[in-house]
């Protein structure tokens, strides 16, 4: 289970009781990551992607941004920026790392937080090409 790894956390963002379409349970928003580390599978299908630098400079001390999800009514309020903030904060590793599908308008998100693209690659043969992205952190 990811919450059981190393250095997992995890944030969630409440919607004000007054707001329209407040959906049921509160939450509109929520993100975890962990440490990322040699032997997890994304990790290490990155890893093979990317040249010995690059592996060295972006996963030899890394924190992974697994996920991210704010609701459709709630977007482009600053939350997803928010929860990305609280989720790095403190964090002591040299890097964040994470991927995101190309057709998605989530790496713009993750553009204007210090993201940088490191590569494009699909995970699967013929599947979705993913950027995968990092931020140098402290």
């Amino acid at each position: 289970m990811h919450r059981d790894r190393e250095g997992f956390r995890g944030f969630i963002a409440l919607g004000e009781r007054e707001e329209p379409r407040l959906p049921e349970h509160g939450v509109v928003g929520m993100t975890y990551g962990y440490r990322s580390l040699r032997g997890q599978w994304w990790r290490d299908a990155v890893a093979r992607e990317l040249d010995r630098r690059a592996r060295r400079r972006w996963l030899a001390n890394a924190y992974e941004l697994v996920e991210i999800a704010v609701h459709p009514d709630f977007q482009s309020r600053g939350i997803g920026g928010v929860l990305v903030e609280h989720l790095l904060e403190g964090r002591p590793e040299s890097t964040c790392v994470l991927s995101t599908r190309t057709d998605s308008r989530a790496h713009e998100l993750y553009d204007r937080l210090g993201f940088e693209v490191i590569t494009e690659m699909t995970f699967t043969p013929g599947g979705a090409p993913f950027y995968v992205m990092g931020k140098v952190l402290g």
